[in-house]
């Protein structure tokens, strides 16, 4: 009667022991909440995080994340985050006025170059900028679990080679082309043509929302007649019919180049992105 006693005694202090950590503290082993303001950063944080922690996008696929508005429900999930992942300087005002309310926030805009344009957000299409937001997300994951930081950053460095192999695709595939120049219907490019030596003219302005003037419709369809210009780009989200206009004046084709504020109809960001190259190598003649 005694041993039984003293074996359920025991029994009843290790219980509580185990789910102790090192002196005596509880071990938090709950799933961090990690909120993204768009696609490509949902991508980056879903493929460093694994199956540690919880990812969710606040922009819904097909909708312009500039214009975004927040619901209620929305908010409330922001507010509650381990960590929110964001574009700052105004690229979603929405967004950003929440970030005092949340635990560890990370604005992907500090790894822009110094010479970058101050008024353009569009850094993810720039692979090499791609591969510094990848770790710059897996270094804000880690602080907000240490438990799980080997893991976020080795899953990040996977993703980082995948980013430097679509990097190298892009200077192998644009080095030798007929033609340097791309019009777009929206300044979302100016990284990308940056990186790769190309040479953007868009009708529009950064922001979608920047309508063109007759003017600069005239303007771009002389670019485009001068310099033997076969394709006019235009996106997804927005309407064909800058492009389209161009195109009538001048006797181009349009065609489609995915600025990925949104997530792709088919496959991730790495195939979206390589369909990019293939539309930019048939339109601007490369070898």
């Amino acid at each position: 009667m005694r041993r039984k006693l003293v074996s359920s005694l025991i029994a009843f202090v290790l219980v509580p022991l185990s789910a102790c950590g090192a002196g005596g503290e509880e071990e938090d082993t709950s799933r961090r909440s990690v909120v993204t303001a768009f696609y490509p950063l949902t991508f980056v944080a879903a493929n460093v995080a694994g199956d540690e922690a919880d990812v969710s996008s606040i922009t819904p696929a097909g909708v312009e994340p500039h214009d975004i508005e927040l619901t209620a429900a929305q908010v409330r999930r922001i507010s509650e985050a381990d960590l929110l992942v964001y574009l700052g300087q105004g690229f979603q005002p929405e967004v950003e006025r929440l970030v005092p309310e949340v635990a560890k926030t990370l604005d992907l805009m500090t790894v822009r170059l110094p010479s970058s344009p101050a008024n353009d957000p569009h850094i993810w299409l720039d692979p090499v900028l791609m591969a510094a937001i990848t770790d710059a997300v897996a270094d804000a994951m880690a602080q907000v679990d240490p438990r799980n930081a080997e893991t976020y950053r080795a899953n990040a460095q996977d993703l980082v080679a995948r980013i430097q192999d679509l990097d190298d695709d892009f200077q192998a595939g644009l080095s030798r082309c007929d033609r340097r120049e791309i019009v777009t219907t929206h300044e979302a490019f100016g990284y990308l043509t940056e990186r790769y030596n190309l040479e953007q003219v868009a009708i529009g302005g950064i922001t979608p929302e920047a309508e063109a003037s007759a003017r600069r419709l005239d303007e771009v369809a002389g670019i485009v007649r001068q310099r033997n210009v076969t394709t006019i780009f235009f996106e997804s989200l927005l309407p064909e019919d800058l492009a389209e206009t161009v195109a009538r004046e001048t006797g181009a084709n349009t065609a489609a180049l995915d600025p990925l504020e949104s997530p792709p109809r088919s496959g991730d960001y790495i195939s979206a992105m390589r369909a990019n190259l293939q539309a930019l190598r048939t339109a601007l003649g490369c070898r």
